[in-house]
């Protein structure tokens, strides 16, 4: 059974007003941008922006991405676009820092895609830093293709492997053989 699917083009602009999360050092802020749906299972590859390293809290990227949503799930408000915003660090060992995020429904893209028939939308959203604290906006503009028939249904993401994995294997495997 194949479902109508839309291709999903977004381009991450800019964002302005981040809050300063290096105390040391400049803040190198970069996105990461993907599929989220209502059960907390991720829906889509994680897409990540290069590190902007002149102005940390004004960062401007213009990164596109592409995704392929399943149309009837989004309109029931299944799906989110999600942007993380985070912070490079060079230190040994600890992950980067975490500035904050952007979620939008696609439902909530749908319906302001409705008027524009293929033309890109311009949307500006505030960066959620906690819980119950904003700082700082996010611009970022969209579009939706044509509806496709997609026989790819399900796609279980948490069981793709990577290609680290793979070669890891591989070389394992080539050292047997070898042996």
């Amino acid at each position: 059974m194949a479902c109508d699917y839309k291709t999903l083009e977004v381009e991450i602009e800019s964002a302005k007003g981040l809050p300063y999360v290096n105390h040391l050092k400049r803040m190198k802020s970069y996105a990461v941008v993907y599929i989220w749906d209502i059960k907390n299972n991720l829906r889509s590859n994680k897409e990540t922006s290069s590190v902007y390293k002149v102005d940390g809290s004004n960062p401007t990227w213009n990164f596109k991405v592409k995704f392929h949503i399943d149309f009837a799930s989004a309109k029931q408000n299944h799906y989110a676009l999600v942007v993380k915003l985070k912070s490079r660090r060079k230190t040994h060992g600890l992950p980067d820092k975490y500035i904050g995020e952007v979620r939008v429904l696609i439902s909530e893209l749908l319906e302001g895609s409705d008027n524009a028939a293929e033309d890109k939308i311009r949307v500006t959203k505030n960066v959620q830093t906690s819980p119950e604290k904003f700082q700082g906006e996010l611009a970022f503009s969209y579009n939706f293709g044509k509806p496709i028939a997609d026989p790819l249904t399900e796609v279980n993401i948490g069981k793709k492997k990577s290609f680290k994995d793979v070669a890891w294997k591989m070389g394992k495997v080539m050292t047997a053989i070898v042996l």
